[in-house]
């Protein structure tokens, strides 16, 4: 059940992204999204919880092929680690060597990465359906009763920590400059493997907590173990080497986003410009990825992995709350903008915001139950949506582009469902949340001031957005019109990306 809430989730939000990534097929998904629609404050976080969550999760799913790799042998998920501080610190020297691979291999560039991932998809895929067919034949009725042991709070909890699961289309929205078709491949490859991913990870649940009661199940390698349990031996190993290809293809995936939103931002003049730089060899962002990826390996190699998942969960959360809010402001805001013509669908959606959480933080502080209060806040949300319709519509899609269905309702249940997911994380991770969002945006102001300083002192203060800081977009264009810090090639795209296998 949380699988199937935080797939719902993720495909409202994903019609929200598919619209944007059309509209604007080039590198960096959220972040442009957000610098065309809330303008570069609200950018530069969204770049800094996208870099974190990324980087995160493939700390965490590279801390997974280590178990996995362990337990084909037989071994035990910890027997390769070093426990220093248990829970937290957990030393993982493989981890940071396959880090170290999938750096070198997305720096040879697009079309070396592609055929390598179609190779391991296909792997992973078989693998899958021989864990499925042969875990069916394992299950024990009895440990679905009760289907639900913590209730409906027990399901928001589990589906705000794997929402993560979930984060590969963002990768392809990211990676939208090197796709040949984007109008038509883009929506294609984020919603067509956002549905193969719900029912794998459905089907794959059921047999998971079929076999071995969910208290027993082994977090590090649970299908190796969950088949060792019951003396198939042989699935085991299959499981192993299936498990081994299809985290080798995640990390991947998750790994080609992050230089991509280094690279972006630095293009706009809020990272180093030597983020910036493409390989003239390879067609890649090879510094933004050498960078991404020796993070990521440092992480990797540290932390435990269900205390990234918690790290994680809510940047990713948090982002797709934003796109879902963003889409119904750029609908209803002219392309070139006045304050005033701005301010309308901004004081709507800052109503919709606040009336969701306030039903989410009730809903979650009453245990998954709805009081007069949290009643209220509903009728507040459905009200604040309704409202958008009172003034005109004035910058929706042709007709021949793609476009998200039932615009502003369907993204508002989007706001909605985040809020909800944000709220069951807990108040740890929300202040988690809040002191690295005040950090990075105190990074951003002192960046801003101290760049118009500069500029002024050089008299090269002009109107572009890369010499002043900016809270607010001045237009919501439907391609990116800004003036980039310096200028930069285009990635490799003479061979497409392969979108759908890479997100599966």
């Amino acid at each position: 059940m949380s699988y199937i809430l935080a797939a719902s989730t993720s495909a409202v939000t994903g019609l929200a992204y598919a619209e944007f990534a059309v509209s604007m097929p080039v590198a960096g998904s959220a972040y442009n999204y957000m610098m065309a629609t809330f303008g570069e404050l609200a950018a530069f976080l969204t770049g800094c919880n996208l870099a974190l969550e990324l980087t995160i999760a493939s700390a965490a799913v590279a801390r997974g092929w280590t178990s996995y790799a362990v337990a084909l042998f037989g071994g035990s998920p910890n027997a390769a680690r070093l426990i220093v501080w248990p829970d937290v610190v957990e030393i993982d020297v493989i981890a940071g060597a396959v880090v170290a691979a999938m750096t070198a291999l997305l720096v040879s560039g697009a079309k070396e990465t592609a055929k390598f991932n179609s190779v391991v998809t296909y792997i992973s895929l078989a693998v899958i359906a021989t864990v499925i067919i042969a875990g069916s034949t394992a299950i024990d009725a009895d440990n679905w009763t009760p289907f639900a042991p913590n209730g409906a709070a027990g399901v928001i909890s589990g589906a705000s920590v794997v929402i993560f699961a979930f984060v590969g289309f963002d990768t392809i929205a990211t990676c939208a400059e090197e796709v040949a078709n984007p109008s038509a491949d883009l929506p294609f490859g984020i919603l067509v493997s956002l549905g193969i991913c719900a029912s794998l990870y459905a089907l794959m649940c059921l047999v998971i907590t079929g076999m071995v009661p969910y208290s027993l199940i082994d977090v590090h390698a649970p299908f190796a173990m969950a088949f060792q349990t019951h003396n198939l031996h042989w699935v085991s190993s299959i499981v192993s080497v299936g498990a081994i290809a299809a985290i080798t293809t995640s990390l991947l995936l998750s790994m080609m986003g992050q230089p991509r939103i280094f690279m972006v931002m630095a293009r706009d003049g809020l990272l180093p410009p030597w983020f910036a730089d493409v390989s003239k060899r390879f067609g890649t962002p090879a510094n933004a990825s050498l960078f991404s990826g020796a993070v990521t390996g440092i992480l990797g190699v540290m932390l435990d992995i269900n205390l990234l998942a918690q790290l994680v969960s809510i940047g990713t959360l948090s982002i797709f709350c934003g796109v879902n809010l963003g889409l119904i402001v750029s609908r209803w805001t002219p392309k070139r903008a006045t304050w005033a013509q701005r301010l309308p669908p901004l004081k709507r959606a800052a109503a919709l915001l606040l009336s969701c959480f306030a039903f989410a933080i009730d809903y979650r502080a009453r245990n998954a139950r709805i009081s007069w209060f949290g009643a209220l806040s509903l009728i507040a949300v459905i009200a604040s949506t309704a409202s958008f319709k009172t003034i005109p519509m004035v910058n929706a899609p042709p007709p021949t582009r793609f476009a998200a269905p039932f615009v502003p309702v369907l993204p508002a249940v989007g706001v909605l469902l985040t809020s909800i997911l944000i709220a069951g994380l807990g108040a740890l991770a929300i202040i988690r949340y809040v002191v690295y969002t005040t950090v990075c945006a105190i990074a951003y102001i002192t960046f801003a001031t101290s760049r118009v300083i500069a500029e002024q002192s050089t008299r090269r203060v002009d109107d572009a957005r890369v010499c002043q800081p900016r809270l607010w977009a001045s237009s919501v264009p439907t391609s990116p019109t800004s003036t980039p810090a310096i200028e930069m090639p285009r990635l490799d795209a003479e061979r497409p990306v392969q979108i759908l296998g890479g997100a599966v």
